[in-house]
């Protein structure tokens, strides 16, 4: 009971915060930290610890799955070669440089490499809010989030590995087939779970079930992999790009999509609001004053570490310098290196948790109020772009609705001869919205940006159809390799250009 009026009084401090900031320019959740160390500081409110069970089995699941959830796969798989660059063979590389510079410090190599494996995992929250206030870029978007799904799991394994070697439990070569094992691992368990529950959900019209059931797939997939040995991380976000995708996309009214969408925004906003106040009153504020050069050291070698990293990487793709410095500072870290450092029972804990939350207090305040104010000035939007994503949203939601009512009379839900009075007027509305569309669209920078994501849609459909040649032996792999490689040259230089 005691724990239940706890977490409510918590909730409530939450709504109130959220309340507040609308009428302030502070990001909701760093808002949150800062309030959650105040009361911590207080001493007013009894002390709930997040271990690493409560992250683990409660609140990454949910966090995950909705990320995943939202994501379009095709902009994942668009952008996948520097997310990949920047989550997988550039965590390590990270890892090691800030690893090598803490030891500096005078920490054994291999503790200085578990703390860059805590510190590393990134927590777009803040990062992603800022960005849809703002209306940021698609791709920049996609590749900040999904640097952070993936590297989420790969900095847990290696966390693990490291850890399995200072308690002898395991040797590098061996480390290196568990990372491989753990991670492919994961991304099978979630494809096979989350195709599953898209082949269930299109015999299912019934929105309460549905959603149900994507509930019992996030939390099953986690418990499924780590049970099986694999990435609980990882497979939870494979099965909810999966569910994602295929699963709402073929097998979801509107309805129920609506449904499914309005539920998992509230069980991320009342985790999150959780969370990160959590991490607030959980902050050990004077152990960090006792350990305050070491704290300094980590956070400037946990800086040294990202920015080795994402420069000379999104340099290599093409990205302009103004993007590349988001992508760097808004490399902020939250829940997974709490979760791991209140686990963390080793040589030097208290140096180590100390500069853990020491870096995670400066990303959350210091680097996300900062890059709030740069990315105001990056993405300034002139009205003419405004008023195109505008009207863009209006015919969207027209055209979806005219699908609704036709899809409803089919099926006998309604009247045809009412569906097609419906249909007729959202007719009207939408050509009335495209008229005004066309003006806009008139305007040389929007007419340009139609430009290049028709034409992106077009060199998508051609390697979707030289891939489909090959692989019915209809065309060589030779042949068709080389009109593949032309196309992805083409995508690469469209890519760049946007970003320019």
């Amino acid at each position: 009971m005691d724990i239940l009026v706890e977490l409510l009084s918590l909730l409530l401090i939450a709504i109130l915060i959220a309340t507040a900031v609308k009428y302030i320019r502070v990001p909701y959740t760093i808002a949150l930290v800062l309030v959650g160390i105040a009361v911590g500081l207080s001493g007013l409110f009894p002390p709930i610890q997040l271990t690493e069970e409560l992250v683990f089995t409660l609140i990454l699941p949910p966090l995950l799955f909705e990320g995943a959830l939202a994501m379009d796969i095709g902009e994942l798989r668009r952008n996948l070669k520097p997310i990949l660059s920047l989550a997988t063979l550039g965590l390590v590389v990270s890892i090691l440089v800030t690893g090598y510079i803490v030891s500096l410090a005078g920490l054994p190599l291999l503790l200085a490499l578990i703390f860059a494996a805590m510190a590393s995992p990134t927590d777009p929250v803040s990062v992603l809010a800022t960005f849809k206030k703002l209306g940021a870029p698609r791709k920049l978007t996609t590749i900040m989030e999904g640097e952070s799904i993936i590297n989420d799991g790969t900095a847990v394994v290696i966390y693990s590995i490291l850890f399995g070697m200072l308690e002898g439990t395991s040797t590098l070569s061996q480390g290196v087939i568990e990372f491989f094992f753990v991670c492919v691992g994961g991304a099978i368990i979630g494809f096979l779970l989350g195709y599953s529950a898209h082949r269930l959900l299109r015999h299912i019209d019934d929105a309460l079930i549905e959603v149900t059931l994507t509930v019992i797939l996030a939390f099953g997939t986690f418990l499924v992999a780590e049970s099986l040995g694999v990435s609980g991380v990882i497979a939870v976000v494979s099965a909810g790009l999966i569910a994602g995708n295929y699963g709402t996309e073929f097998s979801m009214s509107p309805t129920t999509r609506i449904t499914l969408v309005n539920f998992w925004s509230a069980i991320v906003f009342i985790v999150n609001s959780l969370v990160f106040i959590l991490i607030g009153l959980d902050t050990p504020v004077y152990r960090l004053a006792d350990n305050l050069w070491l704290v300094g050291l980590a956070i400037l070698a946990v800086l040294a570490g990202r920015a080795f990293v994402v420069y000379p990487t999104l340099t290599a793709f093409r990205m302009n310098l103004p993007w590349q410095n988001i992508v760097f500072w808004g490399g902020l870290h939250g829940t997974i290196p709490v979760a791991l450092a209140l686990s963390y029972e080793g040589p030097m804990r208290e140096e180590i948790v100390s500069m853990v939350f020491g870096v995670v207090i400066f990303s959350l305040v210091i680097q996300g109020l900062s890059l709030d104010i740069y990315a105001r000035r990056v993405f300034r939007k002139d009205e003419s772009r405004a008023e195109y994503e505008e009207l863009r949203a209006r015919l969207y939601s027209i055209r979806k609705a005219m699908e609704e009512v036709s899809r409803m009379a089919t099926r006998g839900e309604i009247d045809h001869e009412v569906a097609a009075q419906t249909i007729e007027r959202l007719g009207k509305m939408a050509e009335s919205v495209k008229a005004k569309l066309s003006v806009v669209v008139d305007r040389e920078k929007i007419r340009e940006e139609e430009y290049r994501k028709v034409w992106r849609e077009v060199l998508e459909i051609r390697r979707s159809a030289v891939g489909e040649l090959i692989r019915k032996g209809i065309i060589g792999e030779d042949a068709g390799g080389r009109v593949m490689r032309e196309i992805d040259e083409e995508l690469v230089e469209l890519e760049s250009g946007e970003s320019e």
